[in-house]
């Protein structure tokens, strides 16, 4: 169980069911009791990290009589008053989202992904998720004159000119906190799959090499096979057995090719 698991985690990444998910994946947990619930799990997930651990919740709020309910902003605002650190809000931008069409909203496109922590410094590896800088680069900077590349604030105070001598030479540049990935649909015996970049993202920037992740509320593994690409340690928990049968069965489809390793622990337990 979860609350076995003192202080040797370096990252948690995890989704939670979803408010008002349907019974026959969940039991089903309304916005309004939502927050409570969830903190149910606060004590073991704060316990079983180590000091400059991570915390990432990826999460979907829910809209109600017409209006988006608040429960996502509430459950952050109870665990920032209970000891986590609110490190930065990352968007997961689903670049193929299901069409819909509401009389006074658009479609969703996205998903929060809170990242938290018990410190204001957790461990962070940006270098591991730099992406190529593109051509656009040379085009831009191969006109430019000495003074434009060193000029260090634009006219305007934007600072869309802020030190651009420091593009010169680059290959790669750090990301945003705006996450570009596909929803995944291969999976019909889980309702939300995300895709295993999700968590890889995370587990690269968050966690250590040969380091711990924790996915408490793992479905069909997804983060696990994540880990083991990244050369992680994983465990993963889940109180449907269904789910549990099929992570084992994708996991060890991947497991010859990963450098990590993964334990399937029961349901958690606060």
């Amino acid at each position: 169980m979860l609350k076995d698991l003192v202080n040797c985690a370096n990252l948690i990444v995890t989704s939670p069911p979803y408010a008002d998910a349907r019974k026959k994946h969940y039991d089903s947990i309304s916005p309004d009791e939502f927050t409570d619930w969830f903190f149910t799990f606060h004590n073991p997930f704060f316990k079983s990290l180590l000091e400059d651990g991570s915390f990432v919740l990826n999460i979907k709020d829910k809209v109600v009589n017409g209006v988006r309910h608040r429960f996502v902003w509430e459950t952050i605002q109870a665990l920032s008053e209970n000891g986590w650190y609110a490190i930065d809000d990352y968007i997961w931008h689903k670049t193929n989202p299901m069409p819909g069409y509401w009389p006074s909203r658009l479609s969703d496109g996205w998903e929060y992904c809170f990242h938290l922590s018990k410190t204001k410094t957790p461990f962070f590896n940006r270098e591991e998720v730099k992406k190529p800088i593109g051509e656009w680069s040379k085009s831009r900077l191969k006109n430019l004159s000495e003074v434009d590349l060193s000029r260090h604030n634009s006219s305007n105070e934007s600072g869309f000119g802020r030190d651009i001598s420091k593009w010169v030479g680059k290959s790669e540049v750090s990301p945003t906190n705006v996450i570009d990935l596909p929803l995944v649909g291969k999976n019909k015996n889980h309702p939300a799959v995300f895709p295993v970049d999700l968590p890889l993202f995370f587990i690269k920037l968050l966690c250590p090499p040969g380091g711990l992740v924790i996915d408490p509320f793992g479905g069909s593994g997804t983060t696990g096979i994540a880990a083991l690409m990244a050369g992680r340690n994983s465990v993963i928990i889940d109180n449907n057995p269904e789910y549990c049968e099929e992570a084992v069965s994708r996991i060890r489809r991947e497991i010859s090719n990963g450098k990590g390793s993964v334990w399937f622990l029961p349901g958690i337990e606060g």
